[in-house]
């Protein structure tokens, strides 16, 4: 004689009691086991009744198909971010063996342009050495750019609508018909923010609406600018180099980094 009491004696009123007493009395299922082979629910496509057994196997598929979509996204991420890597080091690598620096600003625009699919690219500087101040990059530079460009605090993306003054960006005669979305990159140099000079900046635009975008995270687009920021110091005044180098000392001794020996 059982000593268990039957469920209609157990005070079940609710689903929720039903439920409750099937999980803390598991023998339940082992004095009724043919009660789970004759359930039948609801398949979760629809259109028939499947067994408890059959609604575990395809709900567990399911599962199994999610967590194979997951791996395979973040595998798509992994390549994806390792063809970052190679393009910015193939990027990087172009600028370093260019002996030329006057030729260096035609060559970062183009070398972007081309590892990285921008459909446009657009280098301007300003207050560089005076031997590069005829470079077009240079002569392209409209005075109100400079304010606009400084006020930024790191890269920007967005709709070519959300900036005014996009035409005088770009340059005078610059073709920006087919332009839905830009990416503006401030171009800096100093070791402090508080104390960086902001010489110039690349402008990348696109005809597709959604490759840049305000809610777009912006960590490549910082690397990217502070690569070309580097390579275009040599570009600068002795005197602006002198003065970089000086606040960077300065900012390695405030931290407590040792002065290198150079041999």
């Amino acid at each position: 004689m059982t000593t268990t009491p039957p469920v209609q004696h157990a005070g079940l009123a609710t689903e929720e009691d039903v439920a409750s007493y099937l999980i803390s009395n598991p023998e339940f299922f082992e004095r009724f086991a043919e009660v789970l082979g004759t359930v039948q629910l609801a398949s979760p496509h629809g259109g028939k009744t499947v067994s408890l057994h059959e609604r575990q196997t395809l709900m567990l598929r399911e599962k199994i198909k999610a967590l194979e979509a997951s791996i395979v996204e973040m595998m798509g991420y992994g390549s994806e971010n390792a063809q970052i890597i190679e393009k910015a080091h193939a990027w990087t690598a172009a600028m370093l063996r260019e002996r030329d620096s006057a030729r260096l600003p035609a060559l970062l625009a183009e070398q972007l342009q081309q590892l990285f699919g921008v459909p446009q690219v657009y280098l301007r500087l300003w207050d560089l050495a005076p031997a590069y101040a005829d470079l077009p990059e240079v002569q392209r530079v409209v005075p109100e750019s400079k304010q606009h460009i400084a006020s930024l605090a790191k890269p920007y993306c967005g709709p070519r609508g959300s900036v005014e003054g996009l035409q005088g960006l770009a340059g005078e005669g610059c073709d920006l018909a087919e332009v839905q979305s830009i990416a503006i990159l401030p171009l800096r140099a100093g070791a402090a923010q508080a104390q960086q000079i902001t010489f110039g900046y690349l402008l990348l635009t696109s005809s597709d609406s959604h490759r840049f975008t305000q809610d777009m995270g912006t960590d490549l687009l910082t690397r990217l600018a502070e690569l070309a920021s580097a390579a275009m110091q040599r570009l600068l005044p002795d005197e602006t180099i002198g003065w970089i180098q000086h606040q960077e000392r300065l900012a390695r001794q405030q931290s407590g980094q040792a002065e290198l020996p150079l041999e």
